[in-house]
């Protein structure tokens, strides 16, 4: 597994562990009687978020083929950026649906936002790679000529 597979599932623990102490929080409230909908709000937004991470992780660590982190990253990136982009707005449903809609945004957001600089890294890298794949030629060195003879 690579620096970047585990910085993926870091991040998907980290997002687990504020799913735990939010979820930690609601039985606490519950137990004290002082429940209030921001505090299911943060567990659905929390949820959210992990989703996202734990697909990447899916995708590492996958029951089929299991791919490598930066394709999982950029395939996760473009399944939230799709959400953002593609879904339907919810017409029928009560304020439940709704809620959980826009906890699903904001945590395709959140994780959109989470890697942004990785993934505009990721691309230098592959444009790059590409670059040289399709024959871009070396530079020379100073004293080599151009037919790679030296003076």
């Amino acid at each position: 597994m690579g620096r970047l597979e585990d910085l993926a599932v870091h991040y998907a623990n980290a997002a687990r562990w504020e799913l735990s102490e939010a979820l930690n929080r609601i039985a606490t409230l519950d137990d004290e009687g002082t429940l209030h909908d921001k505090d299911l709000g943060r567990i659905a937004y929390a949820y959210q978020r992990m989703s996202w991470w734990q697909q990447v992780t899916d995708l590492t660590h996958g029951r089929e083929e299991p791919i490598d982190g930066a394709t999982a990253l950029l395939t996760v990136r473009q399944r939230a950026q799709d959400l953002l982009i593609n879904a339907r707005p919810v017409n029928n449903g009560g304020l439940f649906v709704l809620a959980m809609a826009e906890a699903r945004r904001g945590g395709a957001r959140a994780f959109l936002d989470a890697t942004e600089k990785l993934a505009d890294a990721l691309a230098l890298l592959t444009d790059h790679d590409a670059r040289l794949g399709e024959g871009t030629p070396p530079t020379t060195s100073a004293t080599e000529q151009a037919d790679g003879s030296y003076p």
